[in-house]
């Protein structure tokens, strides 16, 4: 269970550290057609080298923030980069769907939405859409926790 935050954290680190470097060895400069972030490459760059020793020499002696901070000049953990290095790709699916006439969205398609929300319970513009109030017995409670006590047993056998 905790791999899954950590993955997302590192696929964003990576992006972060692989854009600065990009800018550092001058193949990435914003906002420059000619020279953007998903083709640059560092292989055997000995700046980028030194930099990515600086970060790993650390280790965990010190929180990740600071070691970002000191090397790349970013403490905080920031998306921007996934989207420097997928912009061509955004770019082009914007203007794709421009041309197609494609939808982006969802469209209200009646009852069912309306169902679906009522039934969910959920908070919507302010108010909610309770008009299908549920009410759970006892024999629902015990249904309900003797699947969850089930599902935690053969999970934990499981691993």
């Amino acid at each position: 269970m905790t791999l899954l935050p950590t993955y997302f954290v590192s696929t964003i680190l990576q992006f972060q550290i692989y854009r600065s470097l990009c800018e550092r060895t001058g193949q990435f400069i914003p906002g420059d057609a000619s020279r953007p972030l998903h083709k640059c490459d560092i292989y055997r760059n000995p700046e980028a080298g030194k930099i990515l020793t600086r970060i790993m020499e650390r280790g965990s002696s010190a929180p990740w923030s600071q070691i970002l901070q000191e090397t790349i000049g970013e403490g905080r953990l920031n998306g921007e980069a996934l989207r420097d290095y997928f912009r061509p790709l955004e770019d082009w699916l914007r203007s794709e769907n421009l041309r197609t006439g494609e939808y982006l969205g969802w469209s209200y398609d009646g009852d069912y939405c309306k169902f679906s929300i009522e039934t969910a319970g959920l908070q919507v513009y302010g108010g909610f859409y309770n008009a299908a109030h549920r009410h759970f017995d006892v024999t629902s409670f015990v249904t309900i926790l003797l699947l969850s006590m089930l599902t935690t047993f053969i999970a934990a056998r499981w691993r």
